[in-house]
């Protein structure tokens, strides 16, 4: 007989299954709003709560409490946190045109419920002083402990992505842009994410496999020569010939480098995709949704760009499956208020 705690890491371990058996089955349909790289996140983030809550080994046991300490220090910027989530969603749900009519609506709710959540707190702190925030406090814990969770998910995976085995050789080369300053000076990470599809290109010349370089990125300010201009002059510099040079100046961020890139592409095999190593996981998520069979490679940075830019590429990942993380850490809630009426 399984005791309610096996039974809730049960439903973890199978929440796990499930998810992982979703992305082999979206990898061979291919519908471009199914994501497998979504599910494979959330399914390693099911499996880590699953063998943290109940893990019984040494190096695990440790872990947990890693965990459980991480989150009650994060408790007490848990409440700013979600109103910088409620604050993204907002901009991203206004600002997208695109967007379906129905997510929208679920952006709005979720900013709504977060907003409330967030100034009910701040009343009962009000009222009853800060010891109050005990009251909240296991459900702040469980959330920090879900945001740890995905984190350390979406670092080993964008870490997988990295070293995953590639083709040896692609016809195209696609070079995802960098905003440039307004003196045209290429940032550190374009330049490195350019030497890298040189590189490619040069190992594909010494094998006497004839590729093209498409250069993606436009430019806010129509007075400012593009990302792609930039990009081909660089390029050129290196003793890249013209005729292998493909610019494509229109597009403004990761979406439309995919969605505007796809009309120059001759080959229906998978192209490879030169962008920085912390980009990965959306750069993949978006040449998915376009359609688009690609290799990745990532370029090398330092490491306080690898991981101020990872963390930045974090949270816009947690803004592009809103949907999921509000219904977990709702449902985290949840269960934390349940837990409590257990105890007392």
């Amino acid at each position: 007989m399984l005791t309610q705690d096996e039974e809730v890491n049960s439903i973890f371990y199978i929440l796990a299954l499930i998810l992982f058996v979703l992305s082999i089955v979206t990898l061979r349909f291919k519908h471009p709003q199914w994501q497998p790289i979504v599910f494979v996140i959330y399914g390693v983030t099911s499996l880590l709560f699953a063998i943290f809550e109940n893990g019984s080994l040494t190096p695990i046991f440790m872990i947990r409490y890693f965990f459980y300490i991480s989150g009650a220090f994060m408790t007490a910027i848990i409440p700013f946190f979600l109103l910088l989530f409620a604050a993204l969603v907002l901009q991203r749900t206004l600002r997208d045109r695109q967007e379906h009519y129905l997510r929208k609506l679920f952006g709005f709710l979720m900013v709504g419920t977060v907003l409330a959540f967030t100034l009910y707190t701040v009343w009962i702190i009000w009222l009853y002083g800060p010891l109050a925030i005990m009251r909240f406090m296991s459900i702040y814990v469980y959330i920090a402990m879900y945001l740890i969770a995905t984190f350390i998910s979406y670092v080993l995976v964008n870490l997988s992505m990295k070293y995953w085995p590639k083709q040896k050789h692609h016809s195209e080369i696609i070079v995802l842009g960098v905003r440039i300053d307004d003196e045209g000076v290429l940032s550190s990470t374009l330049r490195s994410r350019l030497q890298l599809a040189v590189e490619s290109y040069l190992e594909n010349r010494s094998q006497n496999i004839m590729s093209k370089i498409i250069v993606t990125g436009g430019s806010y300010d129509p007075e400012v020569p593009t990302e792609a201009e930039e990009m081909g002059g660089f390029l050129l510099a290196q003793g890249i010939p013209a005729e292998d040079i493909i610019l494509e100046s229109r597009a403004l961020n990761t979406h439309e480098n995919f969605y505007f890139s796809k009309s120059l592409l001759n080959s229906e095999q998978s192209v490879l995709v030169v962008t920085s190593s912390f980009h990965l996981i959306r750069a993949y998520y978006f040449a998915w949704q376009n359609g688009v069979s690609i290799d990745l490679k990532g370029a090398p940075s330092s490491l306080f760009s690898w991981g101020y830019n990872l963390v930045r590429e974090y949270l816009a990942f947690l803004i592009l499956t809103k949907e999921i993380n509000f219904i977990c850490m709702v449902s985290l809630s949840v269960y934390s208020i349940f837990q409590l009426f257990q105890i007392y």
